[in-house]
Formats: C-alpha cells, sequence, structure tokens
C-alpha cells in the first residue's frame, strides 16, 4: 500500500513575521546611535576637541582639560569669588556644541597637587552639573 503524502501548504503568515522582525532589526541598527554602556551619546573626538579649543579660548581660562569620565577641568587665577556661574556658562558652551559633558569644575590655576587641593586637578572654585543646563 502506498502511503500519500501531502504537502502543507506553505505558511505566508510565519513568512510575513519573520520578514517583519528581520526587517524591524535592520532599521534599528541602522539608526541606532554611537552609546556608551551608560546609553549616553558618545561625542567624537572632533566634537571635543573643538569645544576644548572654544573654552580655552576663553579670558579667564589658563588652561582646560576633558577627562574620560566626561568633566571639563578649568584653570583660572583666584579672584576671591565662587565661579559656579562661570562654571554654569561653560556647561551651556559645551552643551550648544553636543559635547556630552556631564560636569564643569573650575579649579585655581597652580595649585594642581598641592596640599589642600581638592583632588590632582587643584583648589576647586566653582563647578557646575552640565545635565541641568541643557536648555
Amino acid at each position: 500500500m502506498e502511503q500519500q503524502t501531502t504537502k502543507r501548504p506553505p505558511r505566508t503568515w510565519l513568512k510575513w513575521i519573520l520578514g517583519l522582525i528581520v526587517l524591524i532589526a535592520i532599521v534599528q541598527i541602522a539608526t541606532k546611535k554611537n552609546t556608551d554602556s551608560t546609553g549616553s551619546t558618545t561625542p567624537s573626538k572632533a566634537t571635543l576637541d573643538s569645544a576644548l579649543v572654544a573654552v580655552k579660548a576663553e579670558k579667564k581660562v589658563a588652561d582646560a582639560v576633558i577627562t574620560d569620565a566626561s568633566v571639563l577641568y578649568a584653570w583660572v587665577k583666584d579672584d576671591g569669588t565662587r565661579r559656579d556661574g562661570y562654571a554654569e556658562y561653560l556647561c551651556q558652551l559645551l552643551n550648544e556644541r553636543k559635547t556630552g559633558i556631564e560636569r564643569v569644575k573650575i579649579v585655581e590655576v597652580g595649585t594642581q597637587g598641592q596640599p589642600g587641593a581638592d583632588n590632582a586637578y587643584g583648589r576647586l572654585l566653582g563647578n557646575c552639573w552640565c545635565k541641568d543646563y541643557s536648555h
């Protein structure tokens, strides 16, 4: 006796679902932003370099550096006033350039590594969290 084999009809709905999943994956990969492990957007080196040049061009800034921890340290002369407002201004400057810098710390020039300094960068004169000023 011969067994009859019946062919299953193609499951077109399954093909459509798989195709849709693949399409969604491709779109997500194509539109994904460059993010780090915390999910924040990572700016390009050119963006950071350009922003650092702009900060260093400020009259009050003797020197500046951007750390791997997304902190801008700017060295200025101490005139006896708090520099939180100046740190806020630099945050706005950095935010306009979409640098992703999280914090600005204004430190006294010439106090790096000295006793009484707040950290290795020097004595803190002012600071600002930039994410609070991303208008």
